[in-house]
């Protein structure tokens, strides 16, 4: 797993090839970087990113540690508002299906369900862990 370090408190993230120390000097290859180094030049860590539930819960990060939360209701809110979106999309790609001169033959009936099990996706429980339905095509 890669090491994560925090620069002057920011999210943590793999290391730069290149730090600045605080005499001016600079070093490279960060394999070779001595802790005293790291904290000489404002990092902090390693960090390990905790593991979570990515369907219930989001990794934060508060300036000094991570923390596990689950998802708020404006973050599941946003996730259904992208779904709308993408369903939206859907649909009106498959518009053309509703036309009656098309023919579709034996298919049709095939499109009209996968179009109302796209339009029946916002009843599903969890916003993160959809069964999106298969096109016909």
């Amino acid at each position: 797993m890669m090491q994560l370090y925090s620069y002057q408190g920011a999210e943590p993230a793999a290391l730069p090839h290149r730090i600045r120390l605080s005499d001016g000097s600079t070093r490279t290859d960060a394999s070779t970087f001595t802790p005293a180094e790291l904290t000489d030049a404002g990092y902090s860590g390693p960090h390990d990113l905790p593991l979570c539930d990515s369907l219930t819960e989001t990794v934060t990060w508060d300036g000094t540690s991570f923390s596990v939360r689950p998802f708020n209701a404006a973050e599941v809110e946003a996730q259904w508002t992208l779904i709308r979106q993408q369903r939206n999309a859907l649909l009106e790609a498959s518009d053309w299906t509703q036309i009656e001169d098309y023919d579709l033959g034996a298919d049709r009936a095939a499109w009209a369900i996968y179009r109302q099990a796209l339009r029946d996706i916002t009843t599903q429980a969890n916003p993160l862990d959809l069964n999106w339905p298969q096109s016909p095509a």
